[in-house]
């Protein structure tokens, strides 16, 4: 299968409109969305390519050098909102006559905003395919095969990473021999969210005590994290609408900006393309967010209620991402979800996807595992330590310059086994809840509130210590 379309034909208005009339149960209203669009008397000067024909009939170059009036970015909006109603109403009896509205309305949309990437979205039809990004998904496979030793594997994932990863000479002092690794910080800022996915302490009707910082008290907190070297902070908070719209997002990093010269970035609610290109604007680098589990059957199962239920509006999220301007992507799956291989496969070919469809953007891939989750939940899938250390160095092998992240979920000895091996990224000193560090910082003990449990508790400066002593550069801010 192509990767992407290489022709731009007239977009098909005619299938669209009889689409909606058959399928959406709002389709007055959408039509007369639909008939807005086609008839706005933008750019007409750039489209004469017949006497019927509108400036939306022509392929997506004529946009390439506008930007949208403040009308159309609002009728974009609709339209993209409107895909991914569609796409989530139809997701039980998805067809290809489905996927062909979702290309055409994105087309529609790409046209109404300028959308300078070369491609649609196509995740839906490449995710699966397993023609797709077949040899990088090979390389996986090999790791994770009980046949192949333990230690040829990790051997072989070391010497990527030495490769991809070499120490800058400033780096550590310039006394490291081996790849550098990022050490970062979690900021939680809220703990409140509408969601009720069965596996997370933050659930709606989970019984815990809930915060929600002000960006004065998100301040704060990261001066506490400064203290300790900090320089790259991800931002993290529950999906609560009333509290944490993207207008709360961006005057947080605004306070933080004005105080602090680090890096920011964000794991938050899938957002609208406009919605990250304001965050964008404020000066956040990258967004990570993780599709927990790529069966859509399961994911379903597994979040019942709440925004996060709908499965394409989170898997697209990192594209509309990258075309609002982020450019550090951030992708996962949550181990103990689902069947562990068929997930890594599909998140193998999702971050070959984003490479090959934003060549610009940095990739980090997380795989995050189920510890202590909430009461009544059993991990359905545990993962252990060998195959936990197999996908990891699988994924080197699969993605060899993307960043692999691992966080204080797992204890010392792995980590620093994981780092020595292909991690180039690791969370450090790290709180789940917010405020907990001003709670440290105050000789409070925890009260409660954390998204999930911190098995390494050591304070940054340690983990740094360890990560020199196997030669490794230990950096702060990313390149």
């Amino acid at each position: 299968m192509p990767f992407s379309l290489t022709d731009s034909p007239p977009f098909s208005w005619a299938f669209l409109e009889s689409y909606l009339r058959r399928y959406d149960a709002h389709a007055l209203r959408h039509l007369e969305l639909l008939a807005e669009v086609r008839t706005r008397p933008a750019a007409c000067d750039a489209c004469e390519k017949s006497n019927d024909a509108s400036p939306l009939e022509r392929d997506d170059d004529f946009a390439a050098a506008r930007k949208p009036s403040a009308i159309e970015a609002s009728k974009a909006d609709r339209l993209e909102r409107l895909r991914y109603q569609l796409l989530n109403e139809r997701a039980e009896v998805l067809s290809e006559e489905d996927l062909r509205a979702a290309d055409e309305l994105d087309r529609i949309y790409a046209a109404l905003v300028g959308r300078r990437t070369p491609h649609g979205r196509q995740a839906r039809r490449l995710l699966w395919n397993p023609d797709f990004a077949q040899d990088a998904v090979e390389r996986l496979e090999r790791c994770l095969d009980p046949a192949l030793p333990l230690d040829r594997c990790t051997d072989s994932a070391r010497r990527l990473t030495e490769e991809h990863f070499a120490a800058c000479a400033g780096d550590s002092g310039g006394t490291a021999t081996r790849h550098r690794v990022l050490l970062y910080a979690p900021l939680y800022l809220s703990s409140y969210c509408v969601n009720h996915c069965f596996y997370c302490h933050f659930k709606f009707d989970n019984p815990i005590a809930r915060t929600h910082l002000s960006p004065g008290q998100a301040v704060k907190e990261a001066e506490y994290l400064a203290a300790q070297g900090m320089r790259h902070i991800l931002l993290v908070a529950g999906d609560y609408p009333r509290l944490t719209g993207v207008d709360y997002y961006v005057s947080v990093v605004d306070a933080l900006r004005r105080r602090f010269a680090g890096q920011w970035a964000v794991e938050i609610a899938a957002q609208s393309t406009a919605a990250y290109a304001q965050l964008a604007a404020a000066g956040v680098l990258g967004v990570t967010l993780y599709q927990e589990t790529y069966d859509s059957s399961r994911y379903s199962l597994l979040h019942p209620r709440g925004p996060k239920t709908h499965f394409d509006w989170r898997l697209e999220a990192l594209e509309r991402a990258a075309e609002g301007g982020i450019r550090r992507l951030g992708l996962g799956i949550l181990l103990g979800l689902a069947p562990v291989a068929e997930d890594a496969r599909v998140l193998v070919r999702h971050a070959v996807y984003l490479r090959r469809r934003f060549p610009d953007c940095t990739l980090a891939v997380s795989l995050p595992r189920l510890h202590r989750p909430p009461e009544g939940f059993e991990t359905p899938y545990p993962v252990d330590d060998e195959t936990f250390v197999r996908l990891y160095c699988g994924l080197r092998h699969a993605l060899p310059d993307a960043e692999l992240v691992l966080s204080t979920r797992e204890t010392a000895p792995l980590r620093e086994l994981l780092a020595g091996v292909c991690v180039t990224q690791l969370s450090a000193g790290s709180s789940t809840a917010p405020g907990g560090y001003g709670d440290r910082a105050a000789g409070r003990s925890a009260t409660g509130g954390e998204q999930f449990p911190v098995s390494d508790e050591r304070p940054a400066d340690q983990v740094a210590q360890a990560l020199r002593r196997q030669g490794l550069a230990v950096v702060w801010e990313s390149n």
